[in-house]
């Protein structure tokens, strides 16, 4: 098999795509479409002027990326903007490199017009979750929610990285609720749940729902308490925890904490407002009841490589978890 050149129109290697491996990532999978001819310019911005229009979208996923002319997408986007309001769409990119100055160089290059998927983060999720004794403080180290917050999709599984896909990475079953509730239930980055964690995956290769079954409620957990100011408590290897204290609309606040080792706990600070409270896990997987103090701290436990997402006892809401 082999990838010919064709005389004629524009018949030079895109530069407007990742070199930085294999020479040129014009070409994948043997497919290419020339972004450089005027007639394909012309007919891909009008199909996007067609979606707009009549499907009413307000975003994209631009895939691959790294194999598209990035000079094209910044005139496709801008293009958008002018004809069908596109000025606010979301667009994501996925460009597939576990290097996060590479992803930083893209955003740049796409004038923070486009966020990214935070490929590091899913590598880190893998190596801490297949690691013994892994360092959870680390796990945040050198990814895009941490470098580029406001341009990080964070995730944890996609379409790729299932098993028997081309970039299996299969985080250890354990991990799963962890990387989550990272995801979820923090201030940084837009979180992206895969579909086949939330139903699992039928067929010739199928695997079950993950974490438990309780990954609907760590999302239905973060539509109604992860809200406010968040305190960070990355000051143990194998224990880590952050609270977030709620805001005038929505009040209730979380604690999450999580071990992938021994049973531990962390006192941390909820805020003074809500002293007093008693405070169960909503995931049911810790029981007993913590009490707010009157200066606003708790101390939270939870199971050994496990998870715990304490809440109000009678926060609004509270009884649909566990519903879904």
């Amino acid at each position: 098999m082999a990838i010919y050149k064709i005389l004629g129109y524009n018949d030079k290697w895109s530069r407007a795509v990742d070199t930085s491996e294999k020479g040129n990532l014009d070409y994948l999978m043997f497919a290419n479409l020339e972004y450089g001819h005027p007639e394909v310019q012309q007919d891909v911005k009008r199909w996007g002027e067609w979606l707009g229009k009549e499907v009413k979208i307000r975003g994209m996923r631009l895939d691959a990326v790294r194999h598209i002319s990035a000079d094209f997408l910044t005139d496709f986007i801008r293009h958008l903007e002018r004809t069908v309001g596109g000025a606010n769409w979301f667009f994501v990119g996925e460009f597939w490199k576990n290097d996060v100055g590479s992803l930083r160089k893209y955003i740049d290059r796409m004038n923070h017009r486009v966020s990214l998927f935070d490929v590091p983060l899913i590598y880190n999720f893998l190596s801490i979750s297949r690691t013994k004794a892994a360092d959870l403080t680390k796990v945040f180290d050198n990814t895009l929610v941490k470098a580029e917050s406001n341009h990080a999709v964070t995730i944890v599984m996609n379409h790729d990285t299932q098993p028997f896909q081309t970039l299996e990475a299969i985080i250890a079953p354990y991990f799963k609720p962890l990387a989550y509730a990272l995801i979820l239930l923090r201030q940084s980055g837009r979180p992206c749940v895969f579909y086949g964690d939330l139903y699992g995956i039928q067929g010739e290769h199928p695997f079950p729902i993950s974490c438990n079954g309780k990954l609907p409620d760590l999302c239905l957990a973060r539509k109604l308490y992860a809200y406010g100011k968040q305190h960070d408590y990355f000051d143990s290897p194998h224990c880590i925890g952050w609270t977030r204290e709620g805001t005038w609309d929505r009040p209730s606040g979380l604690a999450c904490v999580m071990s992938n080792w021994r049973p531990n706990q962390k006192i941390m600070f909820v805020g003074k407002r809500h002293a007093g409270e008693v405070w169960t896990d909503s995931l049911g997987w810790h029981q007993g009841r913590v009490v707010i103090d009157r200066m606003g701290f708790g101390t939270f436990p939870c199971a050994g490589a496990s998870v715990s997402v304490w809440i109000h006892l009678t926060a609004e809401g509270r009884d649909k978890l566990g519903s879904l």
